[in-house]
């Protein structure tokens, strides 16, 4: 029986080429008309084997337990990283509001502060022009 690699990598499923990779694919196009294999009643129920028997898994079972704590693990993690977003939120939000206060306390000193300087600018202008009065007045 001679095989090519066409037949080897490929799978002819009703005219269909389905490219074989595993056993997963070759059951999967096997089964693809006519649903999963009939399993007699005894394996689909524990309480017919011996505990010892029952412990096997297939590969890409886990134990519901296993699942189960996992995904609380996930979701606790999850919470977690909720709970510190808003945190972090609440604090941005004060900073900024913290920092705008100083923005605009500051804002009002520099205001008054120009305000002062001015008036002092002009008040030393009049000084000094008053003194160049006197002095040209005498000399």
């Amino acid at each position: 029986m001679e095989r090519t690699w066409a037949r080897d990598y490929f799978a002819e499923d009703d005219g269909e080429m389905i490219p074989r990779t595993s056993q997963a694919a070759a059951f999967l196009s096997d089964t693809k008309d006519r649903g999963p294999p009939a399993q007699p009643q005894t394996w689909r129920s524990a309480e017919k084997f011996p505990f010892g028997q029952t412990h096997y898994l297939r590969a890409f079972e886990k134990p519901p337990q296993v699942r189960t704590q996992a995904l609380r693990d996930f979701e606790k993690h999850l919470n977690d990283l909720k709970k510190e977003n808003f945190s972090l939120k609440l604090r941005i939000y004060f900073l900024e509001e913290r920092m705008q206060q100083k923005y605009e306390a500051s804002r009002e000193d520099i205001y008054k502060r120009n305000i002062e300087l001015k008036v002092e600018v002009e008040s030393l202008k009049r000084e000094l022009q008053d003194k160049k009065q006197h002095l040209d007045k005498t000399g």
